[in-house]
C-alpha cells in the first residue's frame, strides 16, 4: 500500500511539474523572442522570425537610443520614477502615521483610500482642465505631482496595515521620554515599516515607469516624453522597424528587473509581511 501512494505521490508531482514548466515555457518566450528579435536585422525578423539570430548586432540597441531619441525618454522615466516613488513613499508613510497612530479615523482612512476605486478614464478630463489652470499642463513638476497623486491611495492603504501592526507602547515610551509626534514617525514608525516601504516602493515604481495614458494626454513636448511614448512612436502607421522596436522594449524592461533582481528579499520580505499581518 505504501509503495503504491508513494508512486501515486511521485506520478502527480511530475505531473504538477510538467504542467508548471509548460506554463513557465509559454511565459517567458514572448520575452525570449523580443530579446532575440533585438539582435536582428528588420528583413531577418520579417524572413524568419522564429528563428535565431545568425549574428549579434547591436546596431538596434544603437538607432534607438540615439537615431529615435529613446535615450531622452529613457532619462526622463527616470527622472519622473524617482521623483515620483521618493514623494509618494515620504508622503504615504506621513498620512499613514497620522491615520493610525496621531488621529486614528476610518473617515479619514476612506478618504485617502477612495482613489483605489475610481477608475483613471473617469478623471482625466477633469485632471487635463485642472493642470491647465494651474499652468503645469505638459510640464515634469506637473507630471511628477499627477503620478504622485495617482498612486498614494494604495500606497496609504498598504502602508496603513504596517503602522497598525506597530506596538502602541513604543510610542507611549517615547512620548514619555519627552519625543514628540515628529520624532516618534522617523525614529520609531518608519524604520519598523520598512517591509511595507519596500513593497509599495517597489510596486510604485513599477506604475511610474509603465505610466502612459497619463503621459499620453498631458506630456506633447518630445524632450520630456516618457519611454512608454517613445517605444510607442517606433511603430509606424505603415511600416515598423521591428528590430529597433524590440531593442526599445528591452531598453524599458532591463532596468526594471535588474531592480527586482537587487531588491528581491526586501519586495518578497515585504508583500509576505503583509499577506501574514493581514
Amino acid at each position: 500500500m505504501k509503495i503504491k501512494k508513494k508512486k501515486k505521490f511521485k506520478i502527480s508531482s511530475i505531473f504538477k511539474y510538467i504542467v508548471l514548466a509548460v506554463f513557465a515555457v509559454i511565459d517567458f518566450y514572448p520575452f525570449f523572442w523580443v530579446l532575440m528579435s533585438s539582435f536582428k536585422d528588420n528583413i531577418d525578423i520579417t524572413a524568419a522570425p522564429l528563428a535565431l539570430p545568425k549574428t549579434i548586432s547591436f546596431s538596434s540597441y544603437i538607432g534607438a537610443w540615439t537615431d529615435v531619441k529613446i535615450g531622452v525618454n529613457f532619462l526622463n522615466s527616470v527622472i519622473y520614477s524617482v521623483c515620483g516613488v521618493f514623494l509618494i513613499v515620504l508622503l504615504s508613510s506621513m498620512v499613514a502615521f497620522v491615520i493610525t497612530r496621531v488621529l486614528p479615523s476610518k473617515l479619514l482612512y476612506g478618504y485617502f483610500t477612495l482613489g483605489i476605486m475610481i477608475p483613471i478614464h473617469a478623471i482625466l478630463i477633469p485632471t487635463f482642465i485642472i493642470m491647465k489652470n494651474l499652468s503645469i499642463y505638459n510640464t515634469r513638476q506637473g507630471f511628477i505631482i499627477l503620478i504622485t497623486a495617482s498612486n498614494l491611495s494604495l500606497a496609504i492603504f498598504i502602508l496603513t496595515s504596517f503602522m497598525q501592526n506597530i506596538p502602541i507602547e513604543l510610542d507611549e515610551a517615547a512620548y514619555i521620554d519627552g519625543c514628540g509626534y515628529f520624532k516618534m514617525f522617523y525614529k520609531i514608525a518608519f524604520p519598523l515599516a520598512k517591509p511595507g516601504l519596500a513593497t509599495i516602493g517597489t510596486l510604485t515604481l513599477l506604475n511610474c515607469w509603465n505610466e502612459y495614458l497619463f503621459a499620453y494626454i498631458m506630456l506633447a513636448n518630445e524632450k520630456i516624453k516618457t519611454i512608454t511614448q517613445g517605444i510607442f512612436a517606433l511603430k509606424g502607421r505603415y511600416y515598423t522597424d521591428y528590430a529597433t522596436l524590440c531593442a526599445g522594449l528591452m531598453i524599458a524592461i532591463i532596468p526594471m528587473m535588474a531592480f527586482f533582481v537587487i531588491f528581491q528579499e526586501q519586495v518578497i520580505g515585504g508583500m509576505t509581511a503583509g499577506a501574514v499581518k493581514g
